[in-house]
């Protein structure tokens, strides 16, 4: 049986005429009876009643023809999603993203790209620093909005933005009274720090290249996962942590961010994909991310803002 024999039999359900069905059709009177009843011979029973004035429908022949209706159409819906999708306009894109960049980065981006791209359905996972390549490589996530860039070889990024860091610290700190930080102010506090990633420089290693980098010796405190983890240790009084910039967004009472006397070391963000998906719907995300970043530096240029 195939949809052919499906939609000839509609016609001929819906003029109860074999000579108007033919006619609708474009085909031959004959060869449309042939088909009607082969398909009759493969179901096993009457579809329809003949007599001289055209045709009925049996109770068969009605049953069958609500199933027909639901197959056809599902078959039509299956080939205008595979067309919406194979022209990037329909289809399901799965974002990862860390949760840092969920009040930072994310919604700068997502609301544009589904404004722009109605009919794609976004489905949204948080992806934690330990598995972010992973999820990525094993097709868990479509794209990946991370910080910073993973440096697998199978996994292409295109940076979106760039920022510093600050120093988060208890409201009743003595740092918490300077407007600006020096690096050198941090011998001797209880550092609270991110876990070092194999192969990856992350925020641990930043970080730790910044402090170097100024001669602060690192005294670890903590280490933590997540930057909420390490703003809620500050609150608890166990040591001060450097977090990015962008962590400022987000008010804590009890915490205090100060930026650094010296120019900090810069840390990326991104927007990560398998370097072999040749998709749709990732180029679509990628070239929507690509002219939402022109357009926001170009505004940046105008009013010294930054992306971040």
């Amino acid at each position: 049986m195939e949809l052919r024999h499906l939609r000839y039999f509609l016609t001929v359900a819906e003029t109860l005429h074999f000579g108007q069905a033919a006619n609708r059709l474009g085909i031959a009177q004959p060869p449309l009876s042939r088909q009607i009843q082969d398909l009759e011979s493969e179901i096993g029973t009457p579809l329809f009643y003949r007599n001289p004035r055209g045709v009925e429908l049996t109770d068969a022949g009605a049953i069958f023809a609500q199933r027909a209706m639901q197959i056809l159409a599902a078959s039509d819906d299956a080939i205008t999603e595979a067309r919406d999708v194979g022209a990037g306009r329909g289809g399901r894109l799965v974002i990862g993203f860390v949760h840092s960049l969920a009040y930072s980065l994310l919604p700068q981006i997502l609301p544009g790209f589904r404004e722009r791209h109605p009919g794609i359905a976004v489905s949204l996972r948080e992806i934690t620093v330990n598995e972010k390549e992973r999820a990525i490589l094993n097709g868990d996530i479509d794209i990946g909005i991370f910080r910073p860039p993973p440096r697998h070889p199978d996994i292409a990024n295109a940076q979106v933005n760039e920022e510093g860091f600050v120093l988060a610290l208890p409201t009743g700190h003595p740092l918490a009274r300077k407007r600006r930080v020096p690096v050198s102010s941090l011998i001797g506090e209880n550092l609270i720090l991110f876990p070092a990633l194999r192969g990856d420089v992350g925020l641990s290693g930043t970080i730790a290249s910044f402090l170097k980098q100024h001669g602060v010796p690192l005294k670890k405190g903590e280490e933590v996962g997540t930057i909420h983890a390490a703003l809620g240790l500050v609150l608890a009084g166990v040591g001060i942590t450097i977090v990015p910039e962008s962590t400022t967004m987000v008010s804590v009472a009890g915490i205090t961010f100060r930026p650094f006397v010296e120019a900090t070391t810069r840390v990326a963000s991104c927007v990560c994909w398998r370097a072999q998906d040749e998709s749709r719907l990732v180029h679509a995300f990628r070239q929507y991310v690509h002219q939402a970043c022109v357009a926001l530096d170009a505004r940046g240029r105008q009013d010294g803002s930054d992306l971040a």
